[in-house]
């Protein structure tokens, strides 16, 4: 089921061929007013008191994480241990400024809206991960981007987020966040619809686990994913060059598909909260701010053993 969205759009919603061929023009035209508004909801979600952690010598606890191979039997948490099938370390945190890592989804897949008085998955995402680097920038943190041209090069400062942005416009199109920059004891950011078979996020969390970062995972979907919307005979074309789809009664489909998708969501936020993940689901028709301020409060150290907004 999850592949149907991520891989099919009704005809007429297909994007242009130059979005799909990774020039973005729509993007770089809309990129200074995206850069505004992530700067003024990035200066709102600094309103509170914004406390970062990281791993190190201190002495208040941070986070449990999955213990590595031969880990020294002095640094397991015996008695977290014992409440699970798996042994966990108890990390203490060190004060000082950190890296926030953010990997916006650039594939085809995102570059879609069912209505078009909604915005585009990408540009609902490119906003969320550019209001997030405000945040943090005016906070005294530094920031990278895990795609884009400056991969993996952290930036500093207010005056950086323009410089963030460029690199979100013109990220090529990687299904998947190259976590070889990846700073170990972060923060890690994940925004895509994650419109992706449950095993692919689990190795991914997997992955990201042996580093480790602290993780939130920021899910985007248009409102006709969630639920399926139409009626009739639909055709759907792939934003991915995987062929046309020709549905005959779409609205036989609609009970059926919602619950898959349920399922579906269910998935990932169990996966995330196996992996200590924080799991957030924002719809393209609501307000972007609700979703980010958990989300933020979370990095800022209001919850500090990961978590989930359930679907």
């Amino acid at each position: 089921m999850s592949g149907f969205f991520g891989k099919w759009r009704r005809s007429e919603a297909k994007p242009s061929p130059a979005a799909q061929a990774g020039s973005y023009p729509e993007a770089e035209a809309l990129l200074p007013s995206l850069v505004i508004e992530a700067e003024r909801i990035g200066r709102q979600l600094r309103a509170g008191v914004h406390h970062q952690h990281r791993a190190g010598a201190g002495e208040d606890f941070w986070q449990y994480r999955p213990a590595h191979d031969h880990e020294p039997a002095h640094r397991i948490d015996w008695r977290q241990s014992a409440r699970s099938d798996q042994l966990w370390v108890r990390e203490r945190e060190a004060e000082g400024a950190q890296i926030l890592s953010l990997w916006c989804d650039p594939s085809p897949s995102m570059s879609w809206r069912s209505r078009p008085e909604l915005p585009l998955k990408t540009t609902q995402a490119q906003l969320a991960t550019l209001a997030l680097a405000s945040a943090a920038l005016h906070g005294g943190e530094r920031v990278t981007l895990l795609n884009g041209p400056e991969q993996g090069r952290s930036v500093s400062g207010p005056h950086s987020l323009s410089r963030l942005g460029q690199n979100l416009a013109f990220a090529a199109s990687t299904p998947l966040p190259q976590l070889d920059t990846l700073r170990a004891y972060g923060q890690l950011v994940l925004v895509s619809d994650f419109l992706m078979p449950p095993e692919t996020l689990d190795r991914i969390l997997r992955d990201i686990a042996a580093r480790p970062a602290r993780t939130e995972l920021l899910c985007i979907l248009d409102p006709a994913e969630r639920s399926l919307p139409y009626a009739g005979r639909i055709s759907f074309d792939s934003l991915e060059d995987e062929g046309k789809l020709v549905l005959p009664a779409v609205e036989t489909l609609a009970e059926p598909y919602e619950r898959a998708m349920q399922t579906h969501l269910d998935q990932l936020a169990t996966l995330a909260e196996a992996h200590r993940a924080g799991f957030t689901l924002h719809h393209t028709d609501q307000p972007l701010m609700p979703a980010l301020l958990g989300l933020h409060a979370r990095l800022s150290g209001g919850h500090t053993s990961g978590g989930s907004l359930r679907p």
